[in-house]
């Protein structure tokens, strides 16, 4: 919304295009929400499936062993009938307690369904049937009634219930794949619509991807616009325009951070100088403002190659500038500003014929526990009087 309202405003002519990016965003933000609760029912769709499934499976086998478990009974029972051996009777009684627990099984699951009781009571009734022929057959057999046993056998009774068995079986089990088919279907169709959807929404979001990428070159080049003016505008506020060192505000700025590293870390030894071109104001008198602009920059360029890598100099004053001397005890911070002397002092400079003698005087502090960025100042200040009044183009150090 902001970049659509940096559109609008700071292009003329281009509230259409803020509008219609809107426009974009809410179908995109709907299609999101119709995609969302698509998938959602998709994920239903797709777990009722699976559940379904997991259901019917269980029904099938549950079924499958009622099956086998009757088949069972039913061979247990005309062998024991045919040979006599009562052997016969050890898988006919398994095949009946098989049997129980299966039909049990099965009134468990699909005892809630519309169709499935009926059914479930039905095969319980077939069962039992079973059970009685097939007892009536083993008491006959275990009396020396075997006439009578064969008579029941041969009357196909058991035959009847296992085949009223199966037909019953057979429907629970049409019935669960029914409706086991018709949950995929329903998954199925949940599933193709939300393929569509996301099909949709790539598309949409194709096209959207497209206009925020215009937007955001758009934005991009306002924001580098407005950052390098930033930019610009931090440097002109921090950098001297004649020397284009740091000004006076930059070199405190960067004198307070040292302090409190210093103040962090004892060990962390810290100077600072000032240093101030001896008798500017004559060369200014002799050979004018532009000859006297021409030797702060010159003094500017020689203190930077003078000094250390990490030390800090900037433009604090008219012909004065501020040295920050990191790491650095009274005694280094001699040699380096010796150094810097020498080099301000080594050459005069030639300009419209006239030659320009300089030098400068230093002055140095070296950083104390109890010292803020005004008292290191002053006592750099107090040095550098010392080397004005004793001569000048030297270095003194702070007591």
């Amino acid at each position: 919304m902001w970049i659509v309202k940096q559109i609008v405003s700071r292009t003329p002519g281009s509230g259409w295009r803020g509008f219609f990016l809107i426009g974009c965003v809410t179908i995109l933000a709907l299609l999101l929400a119709g995609t969302s609760w698509s998938a959602w029912q998709s994920s239903e769709g797709r777990a009722a499936a699976e559940d379904r499934q997991y259901h019917t499976i269980e029904v099938l086998l549950a079924t499958n062993t009622v099956r086998a478990a009757a088949l069972q009974q039913v061979r247990g029972g005309r062998g024991y009938l045919l040979t006599g051996n009562r052997l016969f009777l050890k898988p006919y009684t398994l095949g009946k307690r098989e049997a129980e627990t299966a039909q049990a099984r099965l009134v468990a699951l699909v005892g809630n369904h519309d169709e499935q009781p009926a059914r479930v009571e039905a095969l319980d009734t077939h069962l039992a049937h079973l059970d009685v022929v097939l007892g009536s057959m083993i008491d006959s057999m275990a009396k020396d009634e075997t006439r009578a046993a064969l008579t029941i056998m041969r009357s196909g009774s058991d035959r009847d219930a296992i085949e009223a068995i199966l037909r019953t079986l057979d429907a629970i089990d049409a019935t669960e794949r029914a409706a086991l088919d018709t949950q995929t279907a329903i998954a199925q169709q949940r599933a193709i619509a939300n393929e569509r959807y996301q099909y949709l929404l790539a598309t949409v979001g194709l096209c959207l991807l497209a206009l925020s990428i215009l937007a955001t070159i758009y934005v991009r080049r306002a924001l580098d616009a407005e950052h390098a003016a930033r930019k610009e505008l931090e440097h002109f506020a921090l950098t001297d325009p004649l020397t284009s060192l740091p000004n006076r505000r930059a070199f405190m700025e960067a004198a307070t951070q040292h302090i409190v590293q210093s103040q962090a870390d004892p060990k962390r030894k810290l100077s600072l100088a000032v240093v101030d071109i001896d008798h500017f104001k004559r060369i200014n008198d002799r050979f004018g403002h532009p000859a006297g602009d021409e030797v702060i920059k010159e003094v500017g360029q020689r203190a930077i190659a003078a000094l250390r890598k990490h030390d800090f100099v900037g433009r604090i004053g008219g012909e004065e500038y501020g040295v920050i001397l990191p790491r650095a005890d009274l005694d280094t911070a001699c040699t380096v500003c010796e150094r810097l002397r020498e080099a301000i002092a080594g050459s005069p400079i030639v300009r419209n014929d006239a030659i320009i003698p300089f030098t400068a005087s230093i002055g140095i502090a070296e950083f104390r526990a109890d010292d803020d960025i005004d008292h290191l100042l002053a006592r750099a200040d107090a040095a550098l009087y010392e080397a004005k009044t004793g001569g000048r183009n030297q270095v003194r150090l702070a007591a």
